[in-house]
Order: C-alpha cells, then sequence, then structure tokens
C-alpha cells in the first residue's frame, strides 16, 4: 500500500487512510522517503540512455529545409504557413488607387441617395395621379345624374 501510495496509483480511499495513518505514526512520513528514494534508485539504474547524436539532434536550432522530400520524389506531408512574411511579399499599390477608391465610394454613395429619392419622388407622382384618376372618375359619374337632374 505504501508503494502504490507513492507512486500516486491509490484510490482516494487508500489515500485518505494513508495520510491519517502519518498524521498518527510520524515513522511513516520516514518510510515513504525512503520507498520513494528506493524507487528513484531503481529507475536510474535501469534507465536507458539515450544515444549521443540526440543532444546534439535536440539542441540545435530547427532548421525545416533539410525535411524537403520532394528531392527524393516523395511529396511532403506537410504545408509551411509564413506568419510573418517578408515586405516584399506583399502587393504594393499607387496611392492614387487610394483617392480614386474613395472618390468612387462617395459617387457609389450619391447614386444611391440619388436613386432613393427619385424613386420616392416617382412614388408621390403616382400616387398623386391615382387620386386625380379617381376624382375624374367620380365627376363622370357624377355628370350624368346631374344633368338628369338638370333635365337636360
Amino acid at each position: 500500500m505504501v508503494e502504490s501510495y507513492v507512486l500516486g496509483l491509490s484510490d482516494p480511499d487508500e489515500r485518505e487512510e494513508m495520510r491519517k495513518l502519518a498524521r498518527e505514526y510520524p515513522e511513516l512520513e520516514t518510510e515513504f522517503d525512503e520507498v520513494e528514494r528506493v524507487i528513484q534508485q531503481l529507475l536510474f539504474e535501469e534507465a536507458v540512455l539515450p544515444p549521443a547524436t540526440l543532444r546534439h539532434r535536440t539542441l540545435q536550432p530547427l532548421d525545416w529545409a533539410d525535411t524537403n522530400t520532394e528531392k527524393e520524389g516523395k511529396k511532403p506531408n506537410y504545408t509551411f504557413i509564413n506568419i510573418a512574411p517578408n515586405q516584399n511579399q506583399y502587393i504594393t499599390v499607387h496611392r492614387v488607387w487610394k483617392w480614386i477608391f474613395i472618390a468612387a465610394f462617395l459617387l457609389f454613395k450619391a447614386c444611391l441617395f440619388l436613386a432613393i429619392y427619385f424613386y420616392f419622388k416617382y412614388r408621390q407622382v403616382e400616387d398623386r395621379q391615382e387620386e386625380r384618376e379617381k376624382i375624374r372618375k367620380e365627376q363622370m359619374q357624377l355628370a350624368p345624374q346631374t344633368r338628369a337632374a338638370q333635365g337636360f
């Protein structure tokens, strides 16, 4: 139980029981330390050392240029994304285009305003014509009645 507690493999109930026992018996703390030291010693004795070249490869800066597999006839399975592109990779546009764009934008706004304005004016004219047509029809209907009333 002590080994599983030291390795962190015990369940929560066992851990709580070991903590209670460690409070009651201070010798148990020294046993924990001793078991931890023995386990660590065994791990270091049985450890397999990595190859010496691994240290050199790990510590050298990453150089992605040597991973180009296209030379060997294989297609790479990665894509490079340039996070900080050089300034010469941007498309440059002459300053005049800025003013041309602003003028075109303002012209578009003016045309839009005029289109809306004339649309409402057209609607007003149509409404007036409809009212005049109604009045004329009413007058045409009233005209025969008034002539009959006058005796024509």
